[in-house]
């Protein structure tokens, strides 16, 4: 008697593995660990379609994947071992998921049959994660692979995109399943982000298109949403056609090319531009499009200031953020490209008429950049940092991707980075301002867009948590331009100190070092910087190498001269608008255009 075939079974991480291949992930970054043998097997098995990224840091493989996620609209992958290696994780995940970008984690745990005896790295890493993603499970079998993956991919790119963590225990990652028990197809939509996009009402679109077609001075304020969204396109044909200011928050900056006449540049507490805020507070109406009006762009929800007859409008694709701070006129829930272009369906097709408001904003930014040339231009020692944002907008090329660590870049960078829209892009954590992102960005970055030159820009406290991936960008010839801002010390929390302590530092200063020699000892081409000739050079050359380098340029710390964050110049008793010049230009417009 003829005995019936053995059909052909697969392990749960060969099933993991063409799961993502499914998804057409090509990129996974990560550290190896005791605890994921499996999957790295599998992972060998298809390394000419996936490629493995191995960071010297847990969070830092984290930070990858955000930076990956956020320029190829796809989902960020990770992984990472048991115990502390899940532990290290949290930081990037978090940060991921608060930022609406669509990270997924895996995490191999120890195996079940240890549960409870006290193993070793033994953590219930789904109860980890469940506080700071939209989703986390612990997979205990591994016929539940393929399911859970789609429920995954799903759960990070729809709605309000966010992070997602799968625990893998050893038996899941092991144990083998027949191939006709399981279905291992994917979802085509939830390759990339936003998925399933949503549109609004043609009732509410109608509306909205009616209270901006009577606006008189009407603003649009663009958040991170834009970019995420890729509405950039829909943002400057709506300012064309309204002639209506755009402001950014920093994490919309980018929107539209800074040299536009439309464009104000970044509103709110951190590297601010005075006219922006007079855009904002002089508005009669303001949409505000994939912003979620949070502390900073709106100084502590100050900005607008109460005004009777202001009319607030929200475009956003969470609904739970809408009207969470204002009092909104109109809230519409979708897509911030697909309620941009059903908006601009329905609004006349001809630009409005210049207005003279618009031309005394313009007055006012032109007289602001000629104002601040003599700081851009300082030949002071230690340098100024606007002085190195000034000399770096010089030789950006075209495109790049600039990646700003929280601290002592970023008010500079949202206040004289000069955009092109060439596709070029700024990168930089804010949800919870975590150091140490900027330089494992770059690779992150780099696989999702090897077209744009990345540039990192981080100061002293950012180097120290992540100085080990400067091995990891010279072993993959990453070609990031790297700017150290060496003032030695926590710059930030040191100009605290000094506003809002009287001067009572502590434990904010650093022994002051070579940092050029640090990169050096990983093969990195690098300069130590001092003075305003050696800066140019040093960047001339920098761009001119074709891989990886480093400046490690001695700058002058932020006590030292504050820089354009609204909230200190007002605490330092100085006013933060000293640009603004065009006082009672309602008056004297009137009401109309």
């Amino acid at each position: 008697m003829l005995q019936p075939a053995v059909r052909e079974g697969i392990s749960g991480a060969q099933a993991l593995v063409q799961m993502l291949l499914h998804y057409e992930v090509d990129v996974v970054f990560g550290v190896p660990g005791d605890t994921s043998l499996a999957f790295y097997e599998a992972l060998y098995d298809e390394n000419d379609r996936i490629r493995h990224v191995m960071a010297r840091d847990e969070r830092s493989a984290t930070f990858m994947a955000d930076a990956y996620a956020r320029l190829s609209h796809r989902p960020g992958i990770c992984e990472c071992p048991s115990g502390a290696g899940a532990l290290y994780s949290v930081p990037g995940v978090a940060e991921a998921n608060a930022s609406s970008i669509p990270v997924i984690l895996f995490t191999s745990g120890v195996s079940l049959a240890g549960e409870g005896k006290g193993t070793i790295t033994e953590m219930e890493h789904h109860k980890l994660f469940e506080p700071v993603t939209k989703f986390s499970s612990f997979l205990k079998t591994t016929e539940k692979i393929p399911e859970t993956l789609r429920r995954a991919f799903r759960i990070a790119t729809t709605g309000r995109p966010g992070a997602v963590h799968l625990a893998f225990p050893t038996e899941t990652m092991t144990g083998t399943v027949p191939l006709e028990r399981i279905s291992l197809h994917a979802e085509p939509e939830c390759r990339g982000y936003p998925a399933y996009r949503t549109r609004g009402s043609a009732a509410t679109i109608a509306a909205l298109a009616a209270h901006l077609a009577g606006a008189q001075r009407p603003v649009i304020v663009a958040g991170g949403g834009v970019n995420h969204s890729g509405a950039n396109d829909g943002v400057c044909r709506l300012a064309e056609r309204l002639e209506a200011p755009v402001v950014t928050t920093i994490s919309g900056q980018g929107t539209m090319p800074d040299d536009h006449r439309l464009a104000m540049g970044v509103v709110g507490d951190n590297g601010f531009h005075p006219h922006a805020h007079r855009a904002v507070e002089e508005a009669d109406v303001l949409l505000y499009v994939g912003c979620k009006m949070g502390s900073v762009s709106t100084i502590k929800w100050t900005l607008p200031s109460p005004r009777p007859g202001r009319r607030i409008l929200q475009i956003d694709l969470d609904p739970t953020v809408l009207a969470n701070n204002f009092e909104n006129t109109l809230s519409v829930a979708g897509d911030a490209r697909l309620v941009l272009d059903d908006l601009l369906e329905q609004l006349p097709p001809r630009a409005a008429p210049l207005s003279t408001w618009v031309r005394s904003l313009n007055e006012d930014r032109d007289r602001f950049w000629r104002e601040s040339q003599a700081a851009l231009h300082a030949d002071a020692v230690p340098l100024k940092a606007q002085r190195v944002v000034h000399e770096l907008n010089r030789r950006l090329p075209s495109p790049s991707i600039v990646i700003a660590d929280a601290g002592t870049p970023t008010p500079h960078i949202t206040r004289y980075l000069r955009l092109g829209g060439d596709g070029s892009r700024v990168l930089i954590p804010r949800s919870f301002g975590g150091l140490g992102y900027a330089i494992p960005a770059v690779v992150g970055a780099w696989f999702a867009r090897p077209d744009a030159r990345p540039v990192a820009l981080f100061g002293d406290g950012s180097l120290g948590m992540s100085a080990g991936e400067l091995e990891t960008l010279a072993r993959l010839d990453v070609p990031a331009v790297l700017i150290h801002f060496n003032n030695g010390c926590f710059g930030w929390i040191k100009t605290l100190q000094s506003l809002h302590s009287r001067g009572k530092y502590m434990s904010v200063d650093f022994t002051p070092g070579d940092m050029s020699r640090v990169a050096a000892a990983y093969g990195i081409r690098s300069w130590r910087v001092e003075g305003p000739e050696q800066l140019g050079e040093a960047l001339d050359q920098a761009f001119a190498h074709r891989g990886p380098a480093f400046l490690d340029v001695v700058t002058e710390p932020l006590v030292s001269d504050l820089p354009p964050v609204y909230s200190w110049l007002k605490a330092a008793g100085r006013d933060p608008l000293r640009h603004h010049c065009a006082a009672g230009a309602i008056e004297k417009e009137g009401a109309g255009r």
